[in-house]
């Protein structure tokens, strides 16, 4: 609904639209007068050209124009009109731009706008519209920018309330103690001037006014003086670094384009050979070294296979009665794997000797280390404990937590190449991938609304050295393929792939992509990059 001011001003610029018709109408009937040999001209007048009548650029002011838009809504302000221009800045403005973004440039009328911006391109005409047209990503970063100013004015208004909610507590006290004071010293002049009064050669009692608690405190206590000390006022010290902590900071922005090295998506992955799994259920397989993986199951046994599926060694985990729950291997070889029952992380050395790492608060599940040496794991939801992603240094001492309310059953996490923690949710049915400062880049809700998936069931995640997340949809039987920035590309394998329940996953150094079923005890291996 148009509120009043843009009733009033529509009103205000219909009339100058009015004045600005008659004069074109008169300046057309001046030239029909005193031209009519003048073929050409008379042409143009008897046949206008339309324009947008916001500026000279579409030359509003020359006969044989018409305005089809007088003026046109603000982009920041609507429903305002831009009857307005910035001449500092030669674009048009709304009443609100006047008082806001252009308070401190020179305002002018909409039809003063010049073409000064023109002027350095061979006075070629311009376009009638407000601003030059932007990209995508050039428009993105103008609403991140503006968003940024929002917030931090409304922060600045909450502290400046806060300031001036103390100022009105001190205010308040003064009064109260003036009032306090002129009681108690009211009282005491009368009680001196009573006795004074009774005594002889003693009238003038000696009255010195610096403030004394203790006599104004003992009503008994009467002397011939008024100890009274005024009160003052104490400056504080400001620390420009608490009032920056006060405030917030600003998070600069960060411009990084990464390219894919000539390494492009094939058109359909391409099979390179599958083996067999040594557990009766597959759970996860990790990238060990030099052509080797490690898989674990649903058992207390971790293997270490070839590419050929030959079994080279078995690790007998210390899990209590529940197999492994997460799994990860470190540069140097080490093998962090999670407790889910006894709610204990534990490491595996290359001697194979196994020691507890770290002990949680919730059940562990997903693990990962990241390229600082930091240990990142996923704890679900234990008694009075809420779900988490917790971080811990190369010896297990606690770095920091990370809770949110779109996390409730983290099950498996990631770091990608841009230092983004990627973390799959089975209970919530999403990723929530946050940056290294703890702040929520997106949540992926498995690209429902195509209708290609029903419900989105994440297990296993990782990403390639391009960047790219990988997301192992269990109940659809496909692998979800997403850019660094959580843009759906494709779904790189489905079923009529013959993929049966994907659950772990990893991408070796050589960009291959190893994929473990669940119930097929197979792990097939796929090339998807050129």
């Amino acid at each position: 609904m148009v509120g009043p001011v843009a009733m009033i001003q529509t009103i205000i610029l219909c009339s100058i639209s009015f004045e600005r018709l008659k004069q074109f109408m008169a300046t057309i009937s001046f030239k029909k007068e005193n031209k009519e040999g003048d073929e050409d001209k008379v042409d143009t007048a008897s046949t206008p050209t339309q324009g947008c009548g916001c500026c000279k650029r579409c030359k509003v002011n020359q006969p044989g124009i018409i305005p089809v838009r007088p003026f046109l809504e603000c982009d920041k302000h609507r429903p305002y009109l831009c009857a307005y221009c910035c001449l500092d800045c030669n674009v048009p403005i709304c009443l609100k731009c006047t008082k806001q973004q252009h308070n401190k440039h020179t305002i002018g009328d909409i039809f003063e706008l010049n073409e000064n911006a023109s002027s350095g391109a061979g006075n070629q005409v311009k376009g009638p519209y407000f601003y030059p047209k932007a990209t995508v990503v050039g428009s993105r970063a103008h609403n991140c920018y503006e968003v940024i100013r929002r917030q931090a004015n409304k922060q600045a208004e909450i502290l400046h309330n806060i300031v001036t909610d103390v100022l009105q507590e001190a205010l308040n006290s003064v009064d109260e103690m003036e009032l306090r004071d002129a009681d108690i010293l009211e009282k005491y002049e009368n009680e001196l001037n009573t006795r004074n009064a009774k005594i002889d050669g003693n009238k003038d009692a000696e009255v010195l006014y610096q403030r004394d608690e203790e006599v104004s405190s003992d009503k008994n206590i009467l002397s011939g003086k008024i100890n009274f000390r005024a009160p003052r006022f104490l400056k504080g010290m400001p620390n420009t670094k608490e009032i920056n902590a006060q405030f917030g900071i600003i998070k600069p922005s960060m411009i990084d384009r990464r390219t894919s090295k000539n390494r492009e998506l094939l058109s359909k992955p391409k099979p390179l050979f599958e083996i067999d799994s040594q557990s009766k259920y597959t759970l996860y397989v990790r990238y060990f070294h030099s052509n080797k993986i490690l898989q674990s199951g649903t058992g207390l046994e971790l293997y270490v296979l070839n590419e050929k599926g030959e079994c080279l060694e078995t690790i007998q985990t210390v899990s209590g009665i529940d197999m492994p729950s997460g799994l990860t291997v470190l540069e140097d070889g080490t093998i962090l794997y999670t407790d889910y029952r006894c709610k204990r992380v534990r490491r595996i050395k290359s001697d194979r000797k196994i020691e507890e790492f770290a002990t949680t608060e919730g059940k562990p599940n997903g693990i990962c280390g990241t390229r600082s040496g930091e240990i990142i794991v996923c704890l679900q939801d234990c008694h009075n404990v809420q779900a988490k992603v917790v971080w811990f240094d190369h010896f297990g001492n606690l770095l920091r937590e990370y809770t949110h309310i779109y996390l409730s059953g983290p099950t498996s996490v990631y770091e990608n190449i841009n230092y983004d923690i990627c973390i799959t949710d089975e209970n919530m049915r999403n990723i929530m991938v946050i940056d290294k400062d703890l702040d929520i880049r997106f949540v992926y809700d498995g690209n429902i609304s195509t209708g290609n998936v029903s419900k989105f069931t994440p297990r296993d995640i990782c990403c390639d050295r391009i960047g790219h997340i990988l997301v192992a949809d269990f109940t659809n039987r496909v692998i979800h393929l997403l850019d660094e920035d959580g843009h759906f590309i494709c779904y790189i394998l489905t079923k009529e792939d013959n993929l049966s329940y994907p659950h772990g996953l990893c991408v070796d150094k050589e960009d291959r992509l190893w994929v473990a079923e669940r119930f097929s005890k197979k792990i097939k291996v796929f090339q998807y990059l050129s």
